[in-house]
This record gives structure tokens, C-alpha cells and sequence, in this order.
């Protein structure tokens, strides 16, 4: 199972995402648990989570954030280009590649 965390703002952009995400999961059959929350609400909750996306408007808090888990879980920031166009199945894909990769 993937544990995967998105991270906004206010968490309210992202929710459009996470649905697409969600259905693409289950098109694959990939066993996924994906949803959002604010940065202002990232607390002990994050470390639930197998990767931690930052949507791109928040690239600044990315340093924040990685510091907040400590490297202990891995952070990176959502393609532009894919969040605009709310394409679930690439964030999805590149979220299971980054956690593979760390569990290698």
C-alpha cells in the first residue's frame, strides 16, 4: 500500500487532485491511500505518509516541510504542468516511483 500526502496551501486545491489520483489508483489497481492537508495542519499526522508531494504554489514551504519529517520521509514538489492540469496519473505515477526508489 501507498501512503501518499499532499500538501497546499489550504488543502483545498489539491482535494480536485486527489480524486483524480484516487481513480487512477483504482484503474491500476494500485492499493493507494491519498489525501491533502494544509500546511499550516502538517503535524505528526505527515508521518502516516509514505511521500510527501508540495503543490508547486507552495514551493517555498518545501525546506519546511522536509525539515518538519526530518528526510525521514521523502518530500518533493508536483510538477507544474501536472497540477495545472489536475493529471492525476502522472502525480500518482511519480509519487509510487519516489517512494520505490526510497525503499530501495
Amino acid at each position: 500500500m501507498y501512503k501518499i500526502l499532499l500538501c497546499c496551501r489550504s488543502g483545498l486545491t489539491t482535494s480536485k487532485l486527489v480524486n483524480s489520483m484516487k481513480e487512477e489508483a483504482a484503474s491500476q489497481n494500485i492499493d493507494a491511500i491519498v489525501w491533502t492537508v494544509g500546511q499550516h495542519a502538517l503535524d505528526s499526522s505527515c508521518f502516516d505518509a509514505d511521500c510527501i508531494l508540495v503543490a508547486p504554489q507552495n514551493e517555498f514551504e518545501y525546506k519546511k516541510v522536509k525539515s518538519v519529517v526530518n528526510d525521514i520521509i521523502p518530500v518533493s514538489i508536483i510538477d507544474c504542468d501536472d497540477f495545472t492540469r489536475m493529471d492525476g496519473k502522472a502525480v500518482l505515477n511519480n509519487a509510487v516511483e519516489l517512494i520505490e526508489n526510497t525503499r530501495l
